[in-house]
C-alpha cells in the first residue's frame, strides 16, 4: 500500500502539490515523513498534518541546488536536531 493511500483526497493533493516542487521522489518524502514523526514521538510532541508538510517542504528547500542532493530524511534529522520544530506541541 502506498503511504498516501490512507490519507484523504485533500491531504493527498496537498502532499502532491508540495512534492512536485522539489527534486525528491515519493519514497524520500515518505522516509522524511517517518523520520520527523519518529523525532516528534521521541520528544513526546505532535504536529498537525499541515505543519508536518510545511516543515518537510522547508527541509527540502534547504538543500537548494546542492549536488549531490542530500537525503531528505538526513536533512530532517539535522534541522530538527539544530532547531526543533517550533509549531509542534507537547503530547497530551
Amino acid at each position: 500500500m502506498n503511504w498516501l493511500d490512507s490519507m484523504s483526497k485533500d491531504e493527498k493533493e496537498a502532499w502532491s502539490e508540495i512534492m512536485i516542487h522539489h527534486a525528491y521522489d515519493e519514497q524520500e518524502w515518505k522516509d522524511a515523513y517517518d523520520q520527523l514523526i519518529s523525532l516528534l514521538t521521541k520528544d513526546e510532541k505532535k504536529a498537525t498534518a499541515t505543519d508536518i508538510r510545511s516543515y518537510l517542504s522547508c527541509c527540502a528547500e534547504s538543500a537548494g541546488s546542492v549536488h549531490p542532493l542530500p537525503q531528505l530524511s538526513e536533512l530532517v534529522e539535522d534541522l530538527y536536531q539544530a532547531y526543533g520544530m517550533e509549531s509542534s506541541q507537547p503530547e497530551s
